[in-house]
């Protein structure tokens, strides 16, 4: 690479992006894509990955591909270029089979210089065909600790990723990017994408602005709206509520107790709420989110003082990655995690649940086949709207075992899987064009024409030939109405008028299998608790990192691989040793306790004092805290664990 090439990066850095200089680490990472060597980058959230790829797709001739498991990140960084004057798309399964093929023109002629999709899209025939012909020259695999499943978020697709584009394996430039790998992940990728000699890129974990902190307590709400009341002064933050219904309350409670603006937000919002929220956050409007694990995706504000988890993850991955959204400029910040011990039994249940028994597996499989009308042997296009109602009713399993077992098969790459999905409306003319324009010069009912008219007029010609999809807010806008609006004249124009043909998407998840139906499913029943125990494994050091007395940075940075890694002196345990050297060694008397009284029941102080070797005096003191902490309860002279 002559270093003119690297000054032509620069400039457009500037130009495009309006940054003077790369991070750390960035410039290392687009030196090493532009001299065309196999990289895997290694960045913490917020660290800058997608520049690596963004960058030389702007100054390289070709077609950079953007593999990517998540489809608002997709939508939301085209749209980011676009606006910046880089051509870019994406093609996914919310958008027609006409809509994807007209993206494959467009890319085949040179329209785009990034071109977004999921790994799955790379085994359909219009891939197969159109692969050789886009002139891609790098492949920026993002997420890309989903290819192991040792990651925290294994997608077996991700693993077929090198053989499906074997083609032009060689003559591409390949880059690896994801913020969260420990060194097994990271071999697993390296091994799975086949690099030979790999420049590995790793920033490090060390967020030396992020004072971590955890805080037990089976009174949670209090806890939270203390530590809300302390961190709200230094501006911005967010707060991982778990569940929608959380969320909500948790969002209502701050409100009422602090008069603190706070917005809640998931995915039981319209689109156009959750874009109004993340904007109204993002730009200072609403000071705090409370928000499902959905938040956040792609979304950098840089001056986000504190992230509160009031759910904890399942594992220090996810952990990592949401808490680091907090100080990404540099500046102090706040990653608090609260959590019950109760909590723990309840992640291990959900977990263990979250991954039902092979024969409900198979089950749950032959039923949405059966729902979605396929025979042994038969393939799909395009993905379908599928009820989770209906194949509960089908199956005669529990609604959750159902839902769990989708996830489960599209982990496994036997169904493309998309829950969220933006609300559409898909419509298509079954009377002509003619009579259509005749019909809106026709009617005295100059409401109901113009809605027609509005209709012919955003569906245009080609619905006359084919289904077409349009996103339901849009039509709303268009005709000035509302969602119920918008369906009921559709009704109408369908079930009395016979006109058309339509159907509203969004409400229930798109689903499609991945390749022909079968008798029986492809995998050993050892493959589905071999990604399971990972997952429980993961959820042990999760725990561990919370009981820790140790420093939580250096926990934290062996655990993604670092070594001889020095106390940074300002997480909560650091601070307790420093400041109070005698709480450090209670907190282990503590934990005695609990374990002799978690594991075997009630105690009378005397068998408690027997088995541990403490005095009396001491344990009195200690049973009369965790009393006042609301750990410990007294019954007939016996102590229990609450």
């Amino acid at each position: 690479m002559s270093e003119s090439l690297f000054e032509k990066a620069e400039q457009s850095l500037r130009k495009i992006w309006g940054y003077t200089s790369f991070h750390t680490g960035q410039d290392e990472a687009i030196r090493s894509v532009l001299n065309r060597k196999e990289t895997l980058v290694l960045f913490p959230t917020g660290g800058g990955k997608s520049l690596c790829y963004q960058v030389p797709a702007a100054i390289q001739e070709g077609l950079t591909l953007v593999i990517s498991p998540l489809v608002a990140l997709m939508q939301d960084q085209v749209q980011q270029l676009n606006e910046r004057g880089l051509p870019a798309t994406f093609v996914n399964s919310t958008l027609s089979f006409w809509e994807i093929e007209q993206r494959f023109v467009n890319a085949r002629n040179g329209m785009y210089k990034l071109f977004y999709c999921s790994p799955e899209r790379l085994k359909t025939d219009l891939f197969e065909a159109e692969m050789e012909k886009l002139n891609i020259t790098l492949v920026a695999i993002d997420e890309a600790h989903c290819i192991s499943q040792w990651g925290h978020d294994f997608r077996p697709s991700y693993r077929d990723i090198r053989p499906s584009l074997e083609p032009i394996a060689d003559s591409v430039t390949w880059l690896a990017l994801t913020a969260t790998a420990t060194p097994e992940v990271r071999d697993d990728i390296v091994k799975n994408l086949g690099f030979e000699s790999p420049n590995i890129i790793s920033k490090g974990f060390d967020r030396p602005n992020l004072k971590w902190w955890v805080i037990q307590s089976n009174r949670k709400d209090a806890k939270l709206l203390k530590a809300v009341s302390r961190a709200a002064d230094n501006g911005a933050g967010l707060i991982y509520g778990g569940t929608r219904r959380n969320c909500e309350r948790l969002a209502n409670l701050i409100n009422r107790k602090l008069g603190i603006q706070t917005a809640a937000y998931h995915a039981g919002f319209e689109n156009e709420e959750r874009n109004r929220i993340q904007e109204d956050w993002l730009e200072g409007r609403v000071p705090l989110v409370v928000a499902t694990n959905a938040f956040g995706m792609g979304i950098d504000k840089a001056d986000c003082r504190y992230v509160i988890h009031y759910e904890m993850p399942y594992s220090l991955e996810a952990y990592y990655q949401q808490a680091g959204r907090a100080g990404r400029d540099g500046t102090e910040s706040f990653p608090i995690l609260l959590f019950n011990p109760s909590d723990a039994v309840k992640a291990e249940r959900r977990l263990k649940d979250s991954y039902p028994e092979q024969e409900q597996l198979e089950q749950v499989y032959h039923v949405l086949c059966d729902e979605l009308n396929l025979a042994l042997g038969s393939e799909m296009e395009q993905a379908e709207q599928v009820s989770i109602e209906a194949l509960t009713k089908r199956s005669h399993l529990p609604k959750k075992i159902v839902h769990s077992s989708l996830k489960v098969l599209n982990q496994l790459g036997v169904i493309q899987l998309i829950e969220k999905v933006v609300p559409q409306v898909v419509l298509q003319f079954v009377a002509s064009q003619d009579r259509i324009r005749e019909l809106i010069d026709e009617w005295e009912n100059q409401r109901k024409s113009a809605f027609l008219d509005t209709i012919y007029r955003q569906f245009g010609a080609e619905a006359f030939a084919e289904k077409k999809h349009l996103e339901l807010d849009y039509l709303q806008r268009k005709l000035d109405t509302s969602r119920n609006g918008v369906i009921k004249g559709l009704q109408v124009l369908q079930d009395h008028d016979q006109l058309l043909q339509f159907e509203a998407i969004g409400e229930m998840p798109l689903v499609r299998l991945i390749e022909e139906r079968v008798s029986r499913l492809p995998f050993q029943k050892q493959e589905l608790e071999g990604h399971r125990n990972s997952l429980l494994k993961k959820l042990e050091y999760m725990l561990g990192y919370i009981e820790t007395d140790g420093c939580r940075e250096v926990y934290l940075r062996n655990y993604f691989g670092e070594e001889n890694i020095q106390p940074c002196g300002h997480c909560d345990n650091c601070l307790e040793v420093i400041n109070k050297p005698e709480a450090h060694l209670r907190r282990r008397h503590l934990q005695e306790i609990q374990n002799v009284l978690q594991d075997d029941g009630g105690k009378a102080i005397g068998e408690i004092a027997e088995i541990t070797g403490k005095k009396r005096s001491e344990l009195k003191t200690l049973l009369s805290f965790l009393i006042r902490e609301g750990r410990v309860i007294t019954r007939e002279n016996k102590f229990y664990w609450s």
